[in-house]
């Protein structure tokens, strides 16, 4: 059974898409759906694959901290998708590179949102994953 959509909360809706919105641009992904309390991104190339969403938390509950990674086509994607992140507000977390701790062929980059999210961008060399 395929993934439908995933969400993270966020404190603040506008912000966080004034983070995501040029993020998940970047990345290929438009706005679905949006009202004032969540928004949602699809990947612009297929629309009916797993979305990606926002959605406003209870004030009254801490927000968890979440690792979502999008999956790059080339390491210089992933370096461009970094600097679109850096450049929207998001904080590094680990420059774009070379993961050999990950496993052969893995290359990644981290940004933390406005929340503290964990987003990744990456891209795995099938060559070298094939091999591992």
């Amino acid at each position: 059974m395929p993934l439908h959509h995933v969400a993270v909360y966020v404190s603040d809706i506008k912000k966080s898409r004034e983070f995501y919105d040029p993020v998940l641009a970047a990345c290929g992904y438009v706005v679905s759906f949006a009202f004032d309390e969540f928004v949602y991104y699809a990947p612009a190339s297929n629309p009916r694959a797993a979305e990606f969403g926002l959605t406003l938390a209870d004030p009254s509950k801490p927000i968890g901290s979440t690792h979502v990674a999008f999956g790059a086509s080339s390491p210089s994607e992933v370096a461009e998708w970094y600097q679109v992140a850096v450049k929207s507000g998001g904080k590094d977390n680990g420059a774009p590179g070379i993961r050999k701790e990950y496993h052969e062929g893995y290359y990644g980059a981290f940004v933390h949102d406005p929340d503290g999210h964990n987003i990744e961008f990456v891209h795995i060399d099938v060559a070298c994953e094939a091999s591992t």
